[in-house]
């Protein structure tokens, strides 16, 4: 949400947050979507990689997709990017529904 935030130029830009039941995959997904500047192809494949940034100069460490995604993966769920440079990014996060209410 707070890259999401980031990626905004004016305030006439939106977030479009979606959750949903996905029944086929038997999954929990969280959707989250920006009108911000986009991400290029060369570095979308590198945001979880831990210290990635392209804003270092403005204080980003590349720790928070690289912690975020590993706490992900300890839950079993997935991450996936979608960006095209000047329209966009949508991040998915796809969490397992636990089989047995006993789990909970």
């Amino acid at each position: 949400m707070l890259n999401a935030c980031q990626a905004l130029e004016d305030k006439s830009q939106k977030i479009i947050i979606t959750s949903y039941f996905h029944t086929k995959h038997n999954q929990v997904v969280l959707s989250i979507e920006d009108q911000g500047v986009g991400i290029d192809q060369q570095h979308l494949i590198k945001l979880t990689d831990p210290f990635y940034t392209t804003k270092r100069q403005s204080g980003g460490t590349g720790l928070g997709l690289s912690v975020s995604a590993g706490i992900v993966a300890d839950h079993q769920g997935q991450l996936t990017f979608k960006s095209t440079l000047g329209k966009g990014t949508k991040v998915k996060l796809s969490l397992p529904l636990l089989q047995h209410e006993s789990e909970l």
